[in-house]
C-alpha cells in the first residue's frame, strides 16, 4: 500500500526560487547604490561649480562694482566648466552672491521612471560673501 501524500513534502526547486529572489534582490541594491552614487557624484561636481561661480562673480564686483559684470564672470566660469548644469539664478546683493544651479545626474534608473525623476534632478546653492563698500 502507498504512504498518503502531503501537500508541502514536494520541495525540488525550492532551493533555486530562494537563490532566485536574492540574487534580484542583490541587483535591485546594486543599481539602487550606483544610482545614489551618481546623484551625490553630480551634486558635489554642481555645488564646487556654484561655489566657483559665486567667487568669481564676488571678485568682479569687487574690482568693476558692476553687477551685470558679475553676473558675466559667473556665467564665463559655468562655460568654462563645461559641466551638463543649468543655471536657475544669479543674484548679486551688496553682501552676498549666490548662483544657484540645477543639475540632472546620469542614473540607471532613478531618471527612467516617471515619478521617481525628480530625484535625479539636483539643485545647489553657492554663496559667496560681497566686498562692502
Amino acid at each position: 500500500m502507498r504512504a498518503p501524500s502531503r501537500p508541502f513534502r514536494d520541495d525540488r526547486g525550492l532551493v533555486g526560487k530562494i537563490l532566485l529572489v536574492w540574487l534580484l534582490l542583490v541587483v535591485v541594491l546594486v543599481v539602487g547604490a550606483i544610482d545614489a552614487g551618481s546623484i551625490l557624484l553630480a551634486r558635489s561636481r554642481a555645488a564646487d561649480l556654484a561655489e566657483d561661480a559665486s567667487v568669481s562673480a564676488a571678485a568682479a564686483f569687487a574690482q568693476s562694482g558692476d553687477e551685470e559684470q558679475a553676473k558675466l564672470a559667473a556665467l564665463d566660469t559655468i562655460a568654462d566648466a563645461d559641466e551638463p548644469v543649468r543655471l536657475k539664478s544669479i543674484d548679486v546683493g551688496r553682501r552676498e552672491v549666490s548662483v544657484v544651479l540645477v543639475v540632472r545626474a546620469d542614473t540607471l534608473v532613478i531618471g527612467r521612471i516617471p515619478f521617481l525623476d525628480d530625484l535625479g534632478r539636483v539643485t545647489v546653492t553657492g554663496s559667496t560673501a560681497a566686498p562692502r563698500d
